[in-house]
């Protein structure tokens, strides 16, 4: 039983990942061709006014001026469109469950004891995950504040 699981959760992340690289080649490859539909954010960054003339522009009065949003900067930017961390940590943390499964099981075995390497295994993937899904959280608010 122990077997199917490890393996069907490798499986199932292995299968997961090459769906999700062959769906984003597609999609870069529709995106290309001439004809081909644009990304979201690329058109919009070139339709904005810089923030001179957004100032220039703002006719002037009596109450303290309003912060001017400030565009965000590179780094936000590249982590807005790195669009990877999410799927790696929706897959990380679903191995780290079905190993962490997997561990309870084989503690209820005849011998009663896991093997000593496994649980280091489980605790690098723990902090694997976690990582992973501070990335994606990063992600996230980097994406938000792009908008």
């Amino acid at each position: 039983m122990t077997y199917f699981i490890v393996m069907g959760s490798l499986a199932l992340s292995v299968l997961f990942t090459l769906s999700w690289a062959l769906w984003r080649t597609v999609r870069w490859a529709t995106s290309s061709l001439p004809g081909g539909r644009r990304q979201g954010g690329r058109g919009k960054a070139a339709t904005r006014k810089p923030a001179k003339a957004r100032k220039a522009a703002a006719k002037p009065s009596k109450k303290p001026s309003v912060k001017v949003r400030r565009e965000p900067s590179r780094l936000t930017q590249w982590l807005a469109e790195w669009r990877a961390a999410l799927p790696l940590a929706v897959v990380t943390t679903l191995i780290y469950l079905v190993a962490r499964l997997v561990e309870h099981g084989m503690s209820f075995r005849p011998p009663h004891t896991v093997p000593t390497g496994f649980h280091s295994l489980i605790v690098v993937l723990g902090w694997a995950a976690a990582v992973m899904l501070t990335l994606a959280l990063i992600n996230r608010l980097a994406a938000w504040r792009c908008r």
